[in-house]
């Protein structure tokens, strides 16, 4: 199912520009996030977390002047830390963006951008583990997940471009559950957090 989607997608993003009248460029994107991770409870905090993504992009005019869209297809790979417990999280990433840019002289512009970003998960969702005092612990991410990208950055020369983007999920991210035993030792109680994850991205695309 998995590898379908990825089919689907890439094909859907790679045919564009034999039928869009309307296209700028296609070119790659690349980069690395930094992911604010956040749960429910006081119980957890955790350290921010890197990562990096990659894969084609396109950059469509639209019929308002200054006005593009942004959309792309990325593999993303992300570490995740949890009680102590490091995890890799492996991504298929679809932002749609839409930009407004404006030309400072004739070689630099500037673009602010926003739009919705579709996750599906393509690597482990469920990670078990125990920590030092024995309990059992299980986090369970988001199969898919939608979540909205502002952004801005520079474009030099047409082809190349830079931004920094911070990504909000609309929802949870992911489920924490974590086992403790109760205060005679005898009776275990289970403990339920959920986590949210957001990110900060900074890309840099080449369209030829």
């Amino acid at each position: 199912m998995r590898r379908r989607l990825f089919v689907l997608l890439l094909s859907v993003v790679l045919a564009v520009p034999l039928w869009s009248e309307n296209l700028v460029g296609f070119g790659f994107r690349g980069g690395f996030e930094l992911t604010e991770m956040n749960f429910n409870t006081n119980a957890l905090r955790e350290s921010n977390r890197a990562g990096f993504y990659v894969g084609p992009t396109l950059r469509i005019d639209l019929p308002l002047t200054g006005m593009d869209l942004d959309v792309a297809l990325l593999y993303s790979k992300r570490d995740l830390k949890v009680a102590g417990e490091t995890m890799g999280q492996k991504s298929l990433l679809l932002p749609v963006n839409a930009r407004y840019g404006v030309g400072v002289g004739d070689v630099v512009g500037i673009f602010a951008s926003i739009g919705p970003q579709f996750s599906f998960n393509i690597g482990d969702d469920i990670f078990y583990w125990k920590d030092k005092d024995n309990n059992n612990n299980q986090y369970s991410l988001q199969n898919t997940m939608i979540s909205f990208n502002l952004g801005m950055g520079v474009t030099i020369g047409g082809h190349l471009e830079a931004g920094v983007y911070y990504n909000i999920p609309a929802g949870k991210t992911a489920d924490f559950t974590w086992d403790r035993l109760g205060s005679e030792l005898r009776n275990t109680t289970w403990e339920r957090a959920k986590s949210k994850t957001n990110a900060w991205h900074v890309a840099v695309s080449y369209y030829f």
